[in-house]
């Protein structure tokens, strides 16, 4: 069976590599950059994750809602309050001490795994997520599925990349793929898995991410239609807009802006002040959801998701005060971060929608107590509210726009939304320089983005543009064995390697040998070793960024490349540039 996979997956590779570049000098034209085979296959590939996608984010959304009303049918009174604590300390005993799964909340670490390689997405990943986020959710933990889902989504598609013996650069195409699929379909939106993946993971918008991701995305979403009917996640018809509540927005913008600075910030507050109480991760989860219990006992709407409180508020706006609603967007703010800082699994996708549609109906009502004419009613300004959070949280415009309008078919919305999340998104970017997931990784210095020239020098791999077509000489070779070696060669460079240890000690230029060669006398006594250049060596493990420093402060045209202190061969500016103008037209296609 082993030979009969490793066979198609052989076959598959020959027929991706059908149609790209064979050689450096060869013009790339659009086809082969990105050839039609490869889109098909990849685009086939997107079909079978979305689909795998659809099914795993239907089967944890059932999972999760049958184990919250589980929890509330049993009347458990008071004791209630222990359920947060249970499910958030069973599920990160579980992921730790018996998945030993060590990683974050998800996102981020998809998001890690563009920039640093796909295998930090483990297999054990898609049940540790899976099962992670059932317990704490179901339990009542006070955040997400759908940071876990889309680690999910990534995991499942670095898995099939790795089964299907592709390279690095298709896997992480294919961890887009999952992504957006996971998304489409714990939301039944399309549109939100496509612009989520698109904008948030991947970073690019190219042939190979745009079409397959579409293909992801709609599989997905057909999976959860069919399974779960086509429902929309809350229901609304908004009557219209006024000018005077499209102004408004800017100012709904600006609030939810600085919420979602601070709801950023207190997630890094709540993981230091957990992490002092107790070493225990689990123990810590434990505390952490029974001080979620206590909250919720007193009110109940801040815990699991909380879409269903969501949907409450633009159904019966007349049933709120703005008293309650203040109060719920501060319980649900702090709800949210003692569950994850705590260590509890989940995400920030929920939180975030339901605190921004408690802003926008707090915003909405207080407006409505001033003499304004023409103004949009209070439920609208708590639809414009989710976009703002979202695209202040994630920095993420697009998805926010498009999450809520997908989510409730509030396709009228579309200009307030647009602006809320504008100005929402300004005001975020000022004072933070990341989103929720990549703040602490710009601040390490490990963000990459694709299609970037950081990431095309990267990622380049330095063993697959070395030059090999060149004589080795030793160091103790005299001049006169040197001539007809040199007679022979086709660089104008020899490297000088020590027999003992196969190490490159320098490299001997025509130019630095040519002093000599009219002068027979000295054909007896120069050796190699005598008049090579000391040039500094690349190590194969090194970015191409650090081997280009080198060229420049050396002025040299060629280097040698060494692992392990062996000699592998030599690097030339004209091969590392022409690969980076082949990777670029790919990349930009």
């Amino acid at each position: 069976m082993s030979s009969f996979i490793k066979f198609w997956r052989n076959k598959l590779n020959a027929f991706l590599a059908h149609g790209l570049p064979a050689g450096e000098r060869q013009l790339l034209s659009r086809f082969q950059a990105v050839s039609a085979r490869e889109a098909t296959v990849m685009m086939t590939a997107a079909l079978v994750l979305g689909s795998s996608a659809g099914i795993l984010s239907v089967g944890l959304n059932w999972s999760v809602h049958a184990l919250r009303e589980f929890s509330q049918d049993l009347e458990a009174g008071w004791m209630a309050i222990a359920f947060p604590a249970l499910g958030a300390g069973l599920a990160v005993f579980m992921i730790r001490s018996m998945m030993k799964d060590f990683s974050g909340h998800g996102v981020s670490d998809v998001i890690m795994a563009m920039t640093v390689g796909s295998e930090r997405l483990q297999r054990r990943m898609i049940f540790s997520r899976f099962f992670g986020s059932l317990f704490t959710v179901g339990s009542g933990g006070s955040t997400g599925l759908e940071g876990p889902i889309v680690c999910v989504g990534g995991a499942v598609g670095s898995a099939f990349g790795r089964w299907l013996a592709m390279n690095e650069r298709r896997r992480k195409l294919l961890i887009g793929y999952g992504v957006a699929g996971a998304v489409a379909g714990i939301f039944n939106a399309p549109l939100t898995g496509l612009i989520f993946s698109l904008e948030i993971i991947v970073g690019e918008w190219s042939i190979l991410t745009i079409l397959p991701t579409i293909i992801s995305a709609v599989s997905a979403t057909e999976i959860s239609r069919i399974l779960m009917g086509n429902k929309i996640a809350f229901y609304h018809e908004i009557a219209g807009f006024s000018f005077v509540s499209l102004v408004a927005c800017l100012g709904l913008g600006i609030i939810t802006g600085l919420i979602s600075i601070a709801f950023v910030r207190s997630l890094g507050f709540w993981e230091n002040l957990f992490s002092g109480i107790n070493k225990n991760p689990w123990i810590r989860a434990t505390l952490g959801g029974l001080l979620v219990g206590i909250m919720g006992w007193q009110m109940p709407e801040i815990l699991s998701e909380g879409y269903n409180v969501t949907q409450k508020f633009l159904l019966q706006t007349p049933d709120y005060t703005l008293a309650f609603m203040l109060l719920f967007v501060v319980l649900k703010f702090l709800a949210c971060g003692i569950t994850l800082g705590s260590g509890g699994v989940g995400g920030v996708f929920a939180p975030s929608l339901v605190i921004g549609s408690g802003v926008g109906l707090a915003y909405g009502m207080v407006l409505g107590k001033l003499p304004i004419d023409s103004l949009a009613e209070e439920a609208a300004f708590s639809l414009a509210g989710m976009a703002g959070m979202v695209t202040g949280v994630m920095h993420g415009p697009l998805t926010g726009i498009f999450l809520v309008m997908e989510s409730t078919r509030g396709y009228s919305m579309i200009l307030p939304l647009m602006l809320t999340a504008s100005s929402a998104m300004v005001i975020s970017s000022f004072f933070e320089v990341g989103s929720v997931y990549t703040r602490d990784m710009i601040s390490q210095g490990s963000l990459i983005r694709r299609g970037t020239d950081r990431y095309l020098l990267h990622y380049m791999n330095i063993r697959d543009i070395l030059d090999q077509d060149f004589n080795t000489v030793d160091p103790d070779l005299l001049l006169r064995d040197f001539i007809p070696i040199f007679q022979e060669a086709r660089r104008n460079y020899f490297p000088v390697i020590e027999k003992e240890n196969g190490a490159c000690v320098g490299v001997v230029f025509l130019d630095d040998v040519r002093p000599y060669l009219f002068d027979k006398t000295l054909h007896e006594l120069v050796t190699m070793g005598s008049i090579m250049r000391m040039l500094p060596v690349i190590r194969l493990n090194e970015p191409v960024s650090k081997a280009l420093d080198q060229f420049e402060n050396s002025d040299a045209w060629s280097l040698p490349v060494e692992e392990n202190q062996r000699f592998l061969g030599m690097l030339s500016k004209s091969t590392l540039f022409n690969h980076y103008r082949r990777e670029l037209q790919i990349q930009s296609h």
